[in-house]
């Protein structure tokens, strides 16, 4: 069997306490906010790592140090935590390897990576995603009945309810989450690169590497010979970075959203939406609730902003009305009177609620006197109106009033010029993400080359001897 080069091990050697395991998610919150901000460097510095295998050949040092040391707090929090509650001990705050911690892992020399494996490796580890994937997740709401939790959690909760009445964890349970864990890391470690060699298709249970013989303890590094450079500034140039990226997302995309919205507007200014069809065996159509607020102080700022327009075209031959009104009017008018309210859009139809007592004809719309806006035609309609502050409900009828309305709906609505705002959006947020990504680099591989040492000589704990079958002696 071929040693990974990624070693990981588990020692479950202790005694557990029954209850504590109830509040590790409590105890481990600190852990998963400095997770939160090591991930997203380790994603940003991995693009690093991708483009300098793909032009150089080489993986950065101080970048893999990095990595490897995500992976390993990562291991130990999941240990002490819910992806094996393994031990007791509170996991330290460091990159480093803890030689005296039961969770370890370290990467063994290894050829470094081809050029055009970062083009290819995450397509070379979709199988194993879906094999981890059907590990790790809940049942669908299409599985009768569904199932709340996925396999590995299931077995989690199961050596959680053993520890708490028995005190007792089941060692095979303990040793397939640690294999289970085993292979997410190494699956792990080879998109990101620190592994070149293809994960194998092998659940190696255990809290030990299944080594081809045990000839004694595994070998480790040489103890580090120098101190190291104060990491605070590193932290800091890393934490900053991670926050940074918050704004400089948000800016891009307002930006971009807005130059789509800009490049969607036609010679008159509208933006228009597709069409929609409209059909109901009621007297009218609805969409209510339509809520505007602050439009005046957007008309006295922004040119043409609030200017909606709706083109309405019958399909069924009728003469169509369209109208806008305030909500309390149209309610009081469709009392009684059953009609669709328009909820939302889903897959090229509409969807509805009924409201009304019963199907019947609606008095003849044109002759309400509420209307803000309204309009009518034969064959198509236009209606045009120009938003004010107040709750409004937009109803498609039939002239007559007739119950039976079927139409095609075309929405737009005016807005400004937003090429400059937009521009500007979005030179924003490359400009703070350029920097963003920059101190985050910075502090990621100054966090590397703090950690890039070899590790104190502790040795791991030996693993237990592989007993021989007796062999049979002629007497």
């Amino acid at each position: 069997m071929d040693l990974y080069p990624l070693r990981m091990e588990a020692r479950c050697n202790e005694s557990l306490s029954r209850w504590l395991w109830l509040v590790k998610w409590l105890l481990l919150l600190p852990h998963y906010l400095a997770l939160a901000v090591l991930w997203t460097g380790l994603v940003v510095l991995t693009v690093v790592a991708y483009l300098a295998v793909l032009f150089t050949g080489r993986y950065p040092e101080p970048i893999r140090a990095y990595n490897v040391g995500v992976l390993r707090w990562t291991w130990r929090v999941g240990y002490y935590g819910y992806q094996a509650l393994g031990t007791d001990a509170y996991p330290p705050f460091t990159l480093a390897d803890d030689p005296q911690y039961p969770a370890r892992l370290h990467l063994e020399p290894h050829d470094p990576p081809r050029r055009w494996l970062p083009l290819v490796a995450w397509l070379f580890a979709i199988p194993h995603l879906t094999l981890l994937g059907a590990l790790h997740a809940t049942g669908s709401r299409s599985t009768e009945p569904p199932t709340p939790l996925g396999v590995t959690a299931l077995l989690l909760l199961i050596a959680a309810f053993a520890l708490l009445f028995t005190g007792r964890y089941p060692g095979g349970l303990h040793d397939l989450l640690v294999g289970v864990a085993r292979w997410t890391l190494r699956v792990t470690a080879y998109i990101v690169l620190l592994v070149p060699s293809y994960p194998p298709f092998r659940l190696d249970q255990g809290g030990f590497e299944p080594d081809p013989a045990p000839a004694g303890p595994v070998a480790m590094p040489a103890p580090r010979p120098a101190p190291q450079p104060s990491v605070t500034g590193s932290v800091v140039a890393l934490v900053a970075g991670v926050l940074l990226l918050l704004p400089a997302v948000g800016l891009s995309t307002g930006g971009a959203v807005l130059l789509a919205v800009d490049a969607a507007r036609d010679s008159a200014g509208y933006v228009t939406s597709p069409v929609q069809q409209l059909e109901t065996s009621t007297a009218a159509i609805t969409a209510e609730h339509v809520t505007v607020s602050g439009a005046g102080v957007w008309t006295r700022e922004t040119t043409d902003l609030g200017d909606l327009r709706l083109d309405v075209t019958t399909t069924a031959g009728q003469p169509i009305f369209v109208g806008v009104a305030p909500q309390s009017a149209v309610d009081t008018w469709l009392a009684g009177t059953a009609h669709d309210e328009v909820t939302g859009f889903g897959s090229g139809a509409a969807r509805y609620d009924r409201a009304g007592a019963r199907i019947r004809p609606a008095s003849t719309p044109a002759s309400q006197p509420f209307w803000i806006a309204q309009a009518s035609g034969s064959d198509s309609t236009t209606l045009q109106w120009t938003a004010t502050d107040g709750e409004y409900a937009v109803v498609v009828a039939n002239v007559t009033g007739a119950s039976g309305v079927s139409v095609d709906v075309r929405g737009a609505a005016r807005v400004p010029d937003l090429t400059g705002l937009g521009s500007g959006l979005l030179a924003a947020g490359i400009l703070i993400g350029l920097l963003a990504v920059g101190l985050i680099v910075a502090g990621g591989t100054g966090l590397g080359r703090r950690h890039s040492g070899p590790t104190p000589a502790d040795p791991p704990v030996d693993p237990p001897p592989r007993i021989k079958p007796p062999v049979a002696t002629g007497s």
